[in-house]
This record gives structure tokens, C-alpha cells and sequence, in this order.
């Protein structure tokens, strides 16, 4: 395969047999033993009184699944004794269900590799029945699929939260906000209308998550948009006791006031950094804005420009005075550009609240983890519709960052791995 190929899906491979075209179904785990999909699962006796069951009818059920669409003759069965009915059960397909599991899998994995929200999922149904069958599938509507959603949170919730690994004594802890909540709803709530200042501020909401280098995520916190200390002590005091005491060295966080009271009350012992990567990210996008791809930027510029990096990244209040004194002398005796100007009159109101942080104990780090992280949520969460209620946010962060811990990279040198597996390989199984 020759570099940036795309390998070949072998997932829906095909035999011809005596000029017929044959699809492998995949195996089932049905308590100790695997079933091929579709097979017929019977019920022989009452499991009230125990009779042998009597034959009632016999139907034919007809399933959509990304192998197209498959009719399963089954029988409906009655107690002689109580009356009871009872009827086959086809395996792979979740209870009386016009879709298979399988096919609710492909649908959830599309829709979050390709964003696909709900109301636009019936594209799904075209594409994985396209060339099966002579009609294009529909997908299952919103609510099946919403339905779906909750029940295999609960599975992703106990994944989630037994998952045991581990990572190189430092954690990664950080919000980002998502809209919950439809306005009607809300103001038949508390009964009276919501001006469109006091919506913004109550739909929003907070999704705290902790994570380890190695971008694996280890438990969340839905909280409102700007939360207190108290709101996130549950998730902090979760994390504590997830890990044996001292495994923890180091926690690394932006500068939210919350996040940092919160680990200051449950890990009063650990060593807490702060993340100064957006301070460096501003600083750039200034000269960005007036230096174009190309530009020779001027040796002044170049040397505030490093000046006020190094500043950003100083270890010790020493070296940040320092910093800041080479900074201002440079405002004092060079020619500068705007660029330059606005990224010193930036760096004037982080220099003491960096310092202020340095005098608590905290040290700046760089590390982009959780941003790189959040940007691959955001993109996703953004082509979501507002989520109707704060459990189905819960439910689909937990479906979300449990299916983010066994995705495979598609570049760089952990290519075909995913982070559980990467996790694993550096650090052992935990």
C-alpha cells in the first residue's frame, strides 16, 4: 500500500458461491457462546409454572442492519397452564426492535466520525444499505436512536469509571461549555419568561473532565457555566479514590478559581501546575493578525516576541521580574510594531496573575493536552443539537469519552492505536 492510501474496509467483505453473493455475519456473545447474528434464540418452557410451551402463530419479522435488510421467520409461543406468551428472540437484535445492535453501532460511530446529528441520521440508513439491497434503508428516527443512546450509556458510564491504568503521576483538568435545556421547557419550569441574557447564562453548561497525558479520560462533571468549588469537590474526591495514595504527583489545570480550590481541598499534598498554553496562543495570534505567512518580521519585534514568551514560561517569580523588567525596557528604547505593543500590554495583566499563582506553588506548564483533547470534543458537541435534558447530556459525554479511550489514531507514530492501548504500552495494564 503505497503512502496515503486508504486501506481497504475487509469489515463487509463478500463471497460468490454458485453465483450468489455470501455476507459472514459477525458472532454474538450470548452468555459463554457466540451465536451468528440473526440466529433464533426459543423458549421451551414457562418460566412462571414451568409447562412445556404450545406453538401460538408464526411470524415474520423484518430487520434493518447494515447488511441489509433481513427477515427472521419466529414463532410466538403460549403457556397451556397460565396463559403466559412469550416469543423467540433473535439474537443481535435488542428486544422487539426493527434494528439490529450492530446496525445501532455503525449509526453511532458515524455520527460521531462523520458528526451526524439525529434529525439528519436517515443518510446513515442510505449508506450502509446502499448496494445491499435495491432500496436504500431508512435509519432508525431520532427517538429509537436517542433511546438507544441512554441505555448503552450505562455501559460506557461502568467502562468509564472501572477502566484501571496507568500514566506518569500527572493529570489533565479542564472545562469546556455545551448548550442543554430547550427555553420553553425551562420557563414552564420555573414559571415566567426568560429575557435572552438570562437564557444564554442558564443553557449553558460546564463539562469538567480529568484525563491523563496520554489522552485518556477518566471521569467528568456536568456543572453550570461558571461553577463554585462545591461543584466539582464530587469529581475531584472520585478521582482521589480511584488511585492508591501518592499515585498522584502532579495536576495540571488552566486558571479557573473553582478547579484550583477544588484539587487545593482534595489534594492539599499534590504538586499543581497551571497551563499557560492559551497565554502563549494569544500572544501569537497578535503578531498573526499583523504579520502575514511570508513577512519578515523586524528584529525588535522578534526580540519582545521571545521576551514575552520566556516571561510566560518563567519557572520562579525571580526570573518572571526579570522577564517583565527586559520587556518594559524594550517598550522604552525600540521601535515597535502594534503586534508588539498589544502583545506587551497583554502580557502587563497575566505577569501578576501569573506570579500570584507562581506564589501559591503552582508552576506553568505547556503541555496542550486537554485543549487537543477539547478540540476534538468541540467538534463533535457543536454538530449535536442542544441536548434536551442535563441526564442525556451526562449519557452522551459518557457514550462520547468512552468511545474517544478506544479510538485508533489515524496519524503520527501511535497510528492505529488507541489511547487505552498507548496508555497500556507505556505504562503496563494498572
Amino acid at each position: 500500500m503505497g503512502k496515503g492510501n486508504i486501506a481497504i474496509d475487509k469489515s463487509m467483505v463478500k463471497m460468490v458461491v454458485d453465483g450468489k453473493i455470501i455476507i459472514p455475519l459477525p458472532k454474538v456473545l450470548v452468555g459463554n457462546r457466540y451465536y451468528p447474528m440473526f440466529s433464533i434464540s426459543s423458549f421451551t418452557h414457562c418460566d412462571d409454572c414451568g409447562s412445556k410451551l404450545h406453538v401460538n402463530s408464526h411470524h415474520t419479522r423484518w430487520i434493518l442492519s447494515s447488511h441489509g435488510t433481513i427477515a427472521c421467520n419466529v414463532t410466538y409461543w403460549i403457556c397451556p397452564s397460565c396463559k403466559k406468551s412469550f416469543h423467540d428472540q433473535i439474537i443481535g437484535v435488542p428486544g422487539s426492535a426493527n434494528y439490529s445492535s450492530e446496525y445501532y453501532d455503525k449509526q453511532m460511530s458515524v455520527r460521531c466520525n462523520g458528526r451526524c446529528s439525529l434529525h439528519n441520521s436517515r443518510r446513515i440508513g442510505e449508506t450502509y444499505t446502499e448496494g445491499v439491497i435495491n432500496v436504500c434503508g431508512r435509519a432508525p428516527c431520532a427517538t429509537s436512536l436517542w433511546l438507544y443512546e441512554q441505555k448503552q450509556a450505562e455501559l460506557s458510564k461502568q467502562e468509564l469509571l472501572d477502566q484501571k491504568i496507568d500514566f506518569d503521576e500527572t493529570l489533565y483538568v479542564d472545562g469546556d461549555w455545551t448548550k442543554t435545556g430547550w427555553k420553553k421547557s425551562l420557563e414552564e419550569l420555573i414559571g415566567k419568561k426568560l429575557s435572552k441574557k438570562e437564557w444564554k447564562k442558564l443553557r449553558y453548561k460546564s463539562v469538567c473532565v480529568v484525563a491523563t497525558k496520554e489522552k485518556v479520560i477518566l471521569d467528568f462533571e456536568i456543572t453550570d457555566s461558571l461553577p463554585d468549588i462545591k461543584a466539582l469537590i464530587p469529581l475531584m474526591e472520585r478521582i482521589k479514590n480511584r488511585f492508591p495514595e501518592g499515585k498522584i504527583k502532579r495536576i495540571v489545570s488552566d486558571e479557573d478559581n473553582a478547579i484550583i480550590e477544588a484539587v487545593k481541598t482534595v489534594f492539599p499534598e499534590v504538586s499543581h501546575s497551571f497551563c499557560v498554553y492559551h497565554q502563549l496562543k494569544n500572544v501569537s495570534k497578535k503578531y498573526s493578525e499583523e504579520f502575514k505567512a511570508g513577512d519578515e518580521i523586524p528584529i525588535e519585534d522578534e526580540i519582545v516576541y521571545n521576551e514575552i514568551c520566556q516571561l510566560i514560561t518563567s519557572d520562579t517569580v525571580v526570573e518572571a521580574v526579570v522577564r517583565y523588567q527586559n520587556m518594559l525596557n524594550s517598550e522604552s528604547y525600540l521601535e515597535l510594531s502594534k503586534a508588539s505593543l498589544k502583545a506587551i500590554s497583554y502580557a502587563k495583566e497575566i505577569f501578576k496573575r501569573n506570579v500570584d499563582h507562581m506564589m501559591k506553588g503552582f508552576t506553568p506548564v505547556t503541555n496542550n493536552t486537554m485543549e487537543q483533547t477539547f478540540s476534538l470534543i468541540r467538534d463533535i458537541i457543536e454538530n449535536v443539537r442542544s441536548f434536551k435534558t442535563e441526564s442525556g447530556l451526562a449519557n452522551f459525554c459518557y457514550n462520547l469519552f468512552t468511545y474517544f479511550n478506544n479510538r485508533y489514531f489515524a496519524t503520527g507514530k501511535w497510528r492505529g492505536f488507541s489511547p487505552l492501548m498507548r496508555a497500556k504500552i507505556l505504562y503496563g495494564s494498572g
